[in-house]
């Protein structure tokens, strides 16, 4: 996965852009369903009363008729200003009562946070049938609009000249998110001026007009009867006070569910973001290690085999540990390797006793587990589920091996700490989907979650929670120099085959290990102008001792086992099994 560490700041970026932009392309939408509630406004009273400073203070009284098996009502507010698409209008629920006494209500958003919902009743208890009497009272900032506004609409009943004032108050008292049958409707609208008129409208587009209209002193009184399900009552007034200043936002009200509702919110996101960038580079710093130099080594250090080495050099099991620790032991003469088919070879134990209590801990461990650790013994890569089964056990009692050799060796040491910062990058990622389904408002709130997500990524790289010692440092140093000499092709690392053949393929094990089997087969026949030799116990098929310049002598080794893994891990699939290999 090592490309996903290098690209992880390009993609990381893609995937927080695209979820703070989610809203935008994935819109919920429930289509109307055309069924009315079976709760009958029999009486639909509202005072409403504007300050100067454009604050309205409603009450609401519904006189309700309920049927059975009903727990209460849903009251819908339109945050939006339809007059000016950057100002938000959110209500204040101050009080909610039923039959006089305090009920329990739910607040949520609908529609990407245009509508604000309070559900009411409790939701345990289903209200007795019969009348029942709601009163809602809540507030609402920025009332008053300046007085053109709204001008331009036809109202089919009119008192006064409403358009002569600096303010208007252009409002739906009663709003088409009631879905419910309304008998007899009263409004009260009291102003913070004389009104110089008003107007009204029963419905949406020219609509009907009003049953009465009438203007007395600072109150302006409306009344309707018999009003279908979904049906607003509509007021314009005009009244001669200055039009108080009212807070707005940069962005029309499709944005809220991506930025929110206040410009304070989106400093608050971007204050948190680097901020959050700035712990996120502090906390990685106390799980990196300062690198001890790396001067180039030719030679691995003393007793160490190809998975140890690369261990203590990248506190990481390797990906081709398992075979270069086989390599290992064939080039220690202690196994030899002969491919029988494309895809299938045969492991055979060889060497003395000595030789294998000589084994480093790594190597013992796959040769146990492989069954090659007494003379005479053999392992068939065949592809079979049994195969890959031991080679699935063979790998992990390898990555066990390496792991207890670096503790007991005094290598490493646990550093607990360390994991913390695993736990800030597990909090961040579930922020972030947090902030993804809005329960911080808009989905921008991804990005500071996000961002120090990705910063902190590395936090699950090999080694973290562990530090090296005075001693590991010291051999990190050496096996960092020899990997340069097998793994890159610059002109220090350069290295005499000429008078040391044979070195070649001792350091094919480590070559294997790091990854760059094929680099050091070029740098062998870039330096002798042949092609790079096969060892002696290496038997492929088809094979004339000679490798070329490339990995492809070792590929059908590899093959084989990853064939025989790969049987297993379907076996494993097929049978729905989740246990170990054996």
């Amino acid at each position: 996965m090592a490309w996903l560490r290098k690209l992880r700041w390009p993609i990381g970026l893609v995937a927080i852009a695209i979820g703070v932009l989610t809203p935008l392309f994935i819109t919920v939408y429930v289509e109307p369903t055309g069924v009315s509630d079976p709760v009958v406004f029999s009486e639909y009273r509202a005072d409403f009363a504007v300050a100067a400073d454009g604050t309205l203070d409603a009450t609401e009284t519904i006189t309700a008729e309920f049927p059975l098996w009903r727990h209460g009502l849903f009251r819908y507010w339109d945050v939006a200003n339809p007059n000016d698409p950057h100002i938000r209008q959110p209500p204040d629920i101050t009080d909610i009562t039923v039959d006089g006494a305090p009920v329990p209500y739910e607040l949520s958003w609908e529609d990407d946070r245009r509508f604000r919902v309070a559900k009411i009743g409790d939701p345990d208890r289903y209200l007795d049938e019969g009348t029942h009497v709601f009163t809602i009272r809540y507030r609402i900032a920025g009332v008053l609009d300046p007085g053109g506004t709204g001008a331009e609409k036809a109202f089919p009943g009119s008192e006064g000249r409403p358009s002569d004032a600096r303010s208007v108050f252009f409002w739906n008292v009663i709003p088409p998110g009631w879905n419910n049958p309304i008998t007899e409707a009263r409004i009260a609208v009291t102003l913070p001026g004389p009104p110089t008129g008003a107007q009204c409208v029963v419905g949406a587009g020219e609509g009907a007009p009003c049953g009465a209209l009438r203007i007395d002193g600072r109150t302006v009184e409306v009344s309707a009867r018999a009003l279908p399900p979904r049906t607003p009552l509509t007021v314009r007034i005009g009244v001669d006070v200055a039009t108080p200043p009212r807070p707005t936002v940069p962005w029309t009200q499709r944005w809220d569910s991506v930025l929110g509702s206040s410009p304070a919110g989106l400093i608050a996101v971007g204050v948190m973001a680097v901020a959050g960038l700035v712990a996120a580079m502090a906390l990685m710093r106390t799980t990196a290690e300062p690198s001890p130099g790396f001067g180039v080594q030719y030679a691995p250090p003393e007793g160490l085999g190809p998975v140890q080495n690369e261990y203590i050099r990248t506190e990481a099991v390797p990906k081709h540990g398992l075979t270069a620790t086989v390599f290992h032991l064939a080039e220690h003469g202690l196994l030899t390797l002969d491919q029988t088919e494309p895809k299938k070879w045969v492991i055979r134990s060889t060497g003395t006793a000595r030789d294998r209590r000589a084994m480093d801990p790594v190597s013992a461990a796959v040769a146990t587990a492989l069954g090659v650790r007494k003379p005479g013994r053999e392992f068939r890569a065949d592809g079979t589920v049994s195969a890959g089964a031991t080679l699935e056990r063979a790998t992990a009692k390898m990555g066990e091996a390496v792991r207890q050799w670096a503790l007991d060796a005094g290598l490493v040491v646990p550093k607990r700490s360390e994991w913390w910062a695993r736990v800030a990058n597990g909090v961040a990622l579930a922020l972030a989907i947090a902030a993804l389904f809005r329960l911080f408002g808009g989905t921008v709130w991804i990005v500071p979650f996000g961002l120090f997500f990705v910063a902190t990524m590395t936090a699950w790289r090999p080694g973290v929670g562990l530090r090296r010692t005075a001693a590991g440092r010291e051999l990190w140093s050496r096996a960092g120099g020899f990997h340069r000499l097998v793994a890159t092709d610059s002109a220090e690392s350069r290295f005499d085959f000429a008078a040391r053949k044979d070195l070649y393929t001792a350091y094919i094990p480590f070559a294997v290990a790091a990854g760059s089997a094929a680099l050091w087969a070029k740098k062998y026949q870039a330096a002798t102008g042949a092609p790079a030799p096969q060892p002696g116990w290496y038997h492929a098929a088809g094979a004339h001792g000679m490798l070329g310049g490339s990995s492809s002598g070792f590929d059908s080794f590899e093959s084989a086992l990853s064939s025989s893994i790969g049987a297993y891990s379907s076996s494993r699939s097929s049978s729905g099994g989740g246990g170990g290999g054996g």
